[in-house]
């Protein structure tokens, strides 16, 4: 099995909504939208991917940075496909790209419950955190920010 790990584009977004949506754990919003998606994307150049196997989407992950930070975003890989490192692939092209432009650090947030995502992350040497805690403010016009 060959898999390519290319730069997310728009003509992607469908297949990888459908993945993420389909992922156990990974939780969607409004703010997920196509549009909200693509232009995060295109704010964000060359730091989110997409892995294929032919013509079939194996993994996914959203990234970006504010210029000092990275964020990593809804990393999926399809059930069919994980144990074979594409998860840590994708990862790691973040790190990468994010490095490439100058940004030495990367947060990602884990659901409490998630279990197999801490674990799986922790695997990769990345850290829980429990000098910080996580604080949001949206729209009170908008259902689940």
């Amino acid at each position: 099995m060959r898999v390519d790990v290319l730069p997310f584009e728009p003509g992607d977004y469908e297949q990888v909504i459908a993945l993420w949506r389909a992922t156990e754990g990974l939780t969607l919003r409004e703010v997920d939208s196509r549009d909200a998606i693509l232009a995060y994307v295109a704010r964000n150049p060359e730091l989110s991917f997409v892995a294929w196997d032919g013509d079939v989407l194996a993994g996914a992950v959203l990234a970006g940075t504010d210029g000092r930070r990275g964020y990593l975003q809804h990393l999926a890989v399809a059930p069919t496909y994980r144990g074979r490192g594409i998860g840590r692939t994708l990862a790691e092209r973040v790190i990468e790209a994010l490095s490439a432009a100058g940004i030495a650090k990367c947060h990602l947030m884990v659901r409490e419950e998630n279990e197999a995502a801490k674990a799986f992350w922790e695997h990769l040497g990345w850290m829980a955190r429990d000098d910080i805690s996580v604080m949001s403010h949206a729209d009170p016009g908008v259902e689940n920010p």
